[in-house]
């Protein structure tokens, strides 16, 4: 821009005075070589070279005054200082004042022949101002630059940034177009943000058709709204008259202020269709097997009490009676605790007030004879106020029943079993205690599994179904408890059971099966 204006002004500076010198033709036509020189020069010129163009300025600038030796002219230095001050930087700011201050100071011919006021314009104020022009020039160039390098590498580092979050982007769209159930992230206005509805599968969109209370959009507001769902079981028909069975769960998800929703958050529905008509088969079956079991073993039982009648049976007979007397009677205990197990999910819970020693006494003078006979002490824990709790008295007492059986069945001669209950705050505890043959750690992540017998209770040769415990905790927990157990091997065993005094909002009533 300073290339092509030089040449304009020295034009008008020059051009209206009666005669021009051959100094100032050249010189006024030295600007305009540069122009053009510099407007032909292609974006790829090494600007190092454009130097060339500013002393070609200079020395315009200085042939002028040769023949026009006025202020006006002299001030026409100022334009190559500010443009090597921009391009060049301190150094070509300085080396260009220097050299038009000198030129200032060496004067056209004849020019110190009368020294007026404009010599002291041109000797003192027109060189600080040129120095300062160049200086100012150079520092906002130098900064200019600066501020240009902070952009290109915060442009860098955006980009940067944004490939990496669109990588990021990338890797959980694969994730969620990959796994087998569907998500859908919503912000605090229960507004869609992502979802995998595209991958093929229905949930999402059957939820969405469904309509009603628990509809998609309604499922969303209301986890905005604070409540979050925990493999909530919904069950959708289509128009096709299939029904399809979802289970939904819902999380809020914090902002970076950690406040609980402040980002919105996530629903995960899964197809578990098939997987609760093979529990159902599956519960049907054992169901109906063990009840076509149990008629002939019953009639086994009948017949071996009526071969017991018959007088002058040899001991052998006797013997082996007996012996298919007590293989029955485990068959019926196997096939009875399978039936409860298959059903508890389908009875109804009949809570009513009681006392839970009441139960606990019960359920002691119950195991007295076996006890007696194993060689194993029972003991109570002494309490003064009664345990009041509202519970189904009937499961509670065979969750008592279980638990001191165990306890005697796996103890040893000499033993000891000791059973307390009694009531903190507004839950009720049961804790059966015993000093018995214990349970190894390596066995106890599996208590609960239906038909699990640990190791150690396999070497003593007891019977047992390995479903007392897990029916016990299923009792528990649909009484809004639970029922734990810690044990160390070859020290014994302590199992504790909790459930509310009140019983839960969710506990349904209705006849017991």
């Amino acid at each position: 821009m300073v290339a092509g204006i030089m040449p304009v002004i020295a034009f008008v500076l020059v051009v209206d005075r009666d005669e021009v010198g051959v100094l100032a033709t050249v010189g006024t036509a030295l600007p305009l070589v540069a122009l053009a020189v510099t407007a032909a020069a292609p974006p790829t010129v090494d600007p190092r070279w454009f130097a060339a163009v500013l002393a070609a300025d200079v020395a315009g600038i200085a042939l002028i005054r040769g023949d026009v030796p006025t202020i006006g002219v002299s001030a026409l230095f100022v334009l190559p200082a500010i443009w090597s001050g921009y391009a060049f930087g301190f150094r070509g700011a300085s080396l260009t004042a220097v050299v038009a201050i000198g030129l200032l100071w060496v004067g056209a011919p004849g020019e110190w022949a009368v020294v007026d006021a404009e010599d002291t314009a041109r000797l003192v104020s027109l060189p600080l101002v040129i120095a300062a022009v160049s200086g100012t020039s150079s520092v906002l160039a130098r900064r200019g630059k600066a501020r240009q390098q902070l952009l290109l590498g915060q442009a860098a580092l955006l980009h940067t940034r944004l490939a990496e979050v669109t990588a990021r982007e990338e890797a959980v769209r694969a994730v969620l177009d990959s796994v087998d159930f569907d998500v859908l992230a919503f912000d605090p206005e229960g507004r869609t943000t992502v979802d995998n509805a595209g991958r093929g599968g229905a949930a999402l969109l059957d939820l969405a058709a469904r309509g009603g209370s628990t509809d998609l959009d309604t499922l969303v507001q209301r986890t905005v709204d604070g409540t979050e769902l925990d493999g909530e079981l919904v069950s959708v028909r289509r128009e096709d008259g299939s029904v399809r069975t979802y289970t939904v769960s819902t999380r809020l998800l914090p902002d970076a202020a950690g406040a609980e929703g402040g980002a919105g958050g996530v629903l995960v529905a899964r197809d578990v269709t098939a997987e609760r008509a093979a529990l159902q088969a599956r519960e049907d079956l054992v169901a109906s097997v063990s009840h076509e079991l149990r008629t002939p073993t019953t009639a086994v039982l009948g017949s071996v009490e009526l071969a017991r009648e018959v007088e002058g049976l040899p001991p052998a007979a006797e013997r082996m009676l007996d012996v298919a007397s007590r293989n029955a009677e485990r068959l019926v205990e196997l096939v009875g605790g399978i039936l409860q197990a298959a059903r508890e999910d389908r009875v109804d819970l009949v809570p009513a007030p009681f006392d839970l020693l009441d139960v606990v006494g019960a359920a002691v003078e119950a195991a007295e004879p076996a006890a007696r006979v194993a060689g194993v002490e029972l003991r109570t824990t002494p309490t003064e106020a009664p345990v009041r709790v509202v519970a189904d008295a009937f499961r509670i007492r065979q969750v008592v029943d279980n638990l001191v059986s165990n306890a005697v069945k796996y103890n040893r001669d000499g033993g000891w079993v000791e059973i307390g209950a009694h009531a903190v705050g507004d839950r009720v505890w049961l804790i059966v205690r015993d000093d018995g043959i214990g349970i190894a750690d390596g066995d106890q992540d599996h208590l609960f599994e239906r038909f699990f017998r640990a190791e150690s209770v396999r070497r003593t040769g007891v019977h047992g179904t390995g479903l007392g415990l897990a029916i016990s905790r299923q009792i528990a927990r649909r009484h809004g408890g639970d029922l734990v157990v810690t044990s160390a091997l070859g020290e014994g065993t302590t199992v504790t059971m909790t459930i509310p005094a009140a019983p839960p909002a969710t506990t349904t009533t209705g006849a017991r099966a």
